[in-house]
């Protein structure tokens, strides 16, 4: 395996995924999510430290041992002997604990392996238990990984038959209901050719609006050449991940399977985002955070971190006026707001700092709210959640989320927007031939050289709206003014209610 393919695997290795199974809990009370299996989150602002010492206790009791996870593994009681309450936020921190269990070494009982919400489910039937304490849930750009865009349409190439034989666009759908999407002609990502002028300033005297995108990061070209604005605090720390810690999936897009040459189910996925807010606002600039792998995962404590650095950046004198944020996750307890963790209040301090939080609403076809969109906030009206209609505007794209937590929906069906123009994936073209001194094959699906390409979802819907509310903004309307013409707007444009 290639010393990338193992970078990932070390990065993964100390988080072990479980999905919470609902079975036997009241109805309509808990719902299915999936976490970190042996961690749990403590929001210092929130949670008294007597339940730090009584989550210690109560997972002793159930022969695990509880540390806190930072650079030295402290033991619970040491943090509570050593720090004030709440935990002060430092630049590179957020005032939140994240926990780990662990089998006790020693003793009589027989233990199960760790499951951090076998414990929190406990702690919750406590008084002291209610407030702070929540599980370190796995998001990602396609939520719970049930959407159609994370297999990658590659993999079973249409194109290795002849195409002209059979013309795959001629068919209605090679695949019926939400998986047709992701087959190249049918929304799923393809290169294309963009036709169109690079994206240049409507307001060369105005100043630039900032969207920061909390994502994969962003790649190599033309468009962002000029239009990057590095994500580091004054310290020179990163405000996502730390560059080296983890393979990059915008220079490094085949890591998770890499012998195969098949791109990583979200590489390339900031950059594209990143492209349609510049169309939408030639004047913006991209605050690219890197907080998911290849595979589109993120850990909230991750997010939570990247939340808080932000915050601090803002506070060290740059404006941010739009933060898209195109990745979700299901709560399990999503009626209780006490159980949410701190990435509600963080998402409160950003509103506060005149920021307007752009949420994808997620990609499963469901009524079921997806974190952050639906997330309980003080101040809605800085706050968009986003589905995806199809083309035409006049239906909504059957994989797209719907309810009355989606306040608006904007195109998110075959997309154009950019692409690194580094990547070239294994796969190559169905027929070449090299006769009359040129190179002739049919398209390579998977050769992005040229810049652009087409792709589908609620990921890419967000930033339509980001953008278009950076753009009012630059014209000198509110955050909150941008963002309800930018949604009245929207709102009259989109056809697909019915009598």
């Amino acid at each position: 395996m290639s010393d990338l393919g193992n970078e990932q695997k070390s990065w993964r290795k100390e988080r072990r995924f479980a999905v919470l199974d609902p079975a036997g809990e009241p109805p309509e009370s808990v719902f299915g999510t999936v976490y970190v299996a042996d961690e749990l989150l403590v929001d210092t602002g929130q949670a008294d430290p007597q339940a730090l010492e009584n989550l210690r206790a109560l997972a002793e009791r159930s022969g695990w041992s509880l540390v806190v996870v930072d650079d030295d593994e402290r033991k619970v009681s040491d943090i509570l002997q050593q720090s004030s309450w709440p935990i002060e936020r430092e630049q590179n921190a957020s005032q939140t604990l994240r926990l780990r269990l662990s089998l006790a070494s020693g003793g009589d009982v027989v233990a199960a392996t760790p499951d951090a919400w076998a414990l929190l489910r406990h702690a919750r039937s406590t008084d002291w238990g209610k407030r702070g304490l929540s599980l370190d849930h796995v998001l990602t750009t396609d939520s719970l990984g049930l959407n159609p865009f994370k297999a990658n349409p590659f993999k079973a190439n249409p194109f290795k038959a002849n195409p002209f034989k059979a013309n795959p666009f001629k068919a209605n759908a090679l695949t019926v209901g939400v998986d047709s999407y992701a087959v190249p002609g049918f929304g799923g990502l393809q290169p294309v050719t963009y036709l169109g002028p690079e994206p240049s300033r409507l307001h060369p005297n105005a100043t630039r609006p900032i969207v920061a995108v909390l994502d994969t990061g962003a790649g190599q070209h033309p468009w962002l050449a000029s239009a990057v604005v590095a994500p580091v605090l004054a310290g020179g720390r990163a405000i996502g991940i730390e560059p080296g810690t983890s393979p990059d999936p915008e220079s490094d897009p085949s890591v998770a399977e890499p012998l195969d040459g098949i791109f990583d189910d979200a590489a390339g996925h900031g950059t594209f985002i990143a492209g349609i807010i510049r169309q939408e606002c030639p004047d913006a600039l991209i605050l690219p955070i890197r907080i998911a792998d290849g595979d589109g995962i993120i850990v909230e404590h991750d997010l939570i971190d990247a939340l808080g650095r932000l915050v601090a950046f803002i506070d060290g004198g740059t404006k941010v006026a739009v933060v898209n944020l195109s990745f979700s996750y299901y709560h399990e307890t999503p009626d209780d707001p006490t159980t949410i963790s701190q990435v509600a209040g963080l998402l409160d301090e950003l509103r506060s700092r005149d920021c307007v939080i752009v949420c994808s609403a997620g990609n499963e076809a469901s009524p079921r709210p997806t974190f952050p969109a639906a997330i309980p906030r003080k101040d809605p009206g800085r706050h968009v959640s986003v589905g995806a209609l199809n083309p035409s505007d006049r239906s909504v794209a059957l994989f797209s989320n719907v309810g009355d937590w989606v306040d608006v929906y904007a195109p998110g069906v075959s997309i154009v927007s950019i692409l690194p123009e580094t990547f070239q994936g294994g796969l190559q073209a169905g027929t070449s031939d090299e006769g009359h001194g040129r190179r002739r094959e049919t398209l390579d699906v998977d050769d992005f050289r040229g810049g652009f390409g087409v792709w589908s979802g609620t990921s890419f819907a967000a930033p339509v709206v980001a953008g278009r509310i950076a753009a009012k903004i630059t014209a000198g309307e509110s955050p909150d003014g941008a963002r309800a013409s930018v949604v009245t707007e929207l709102d009259a444009a989109d056809l697909s209610r019915t009598p």
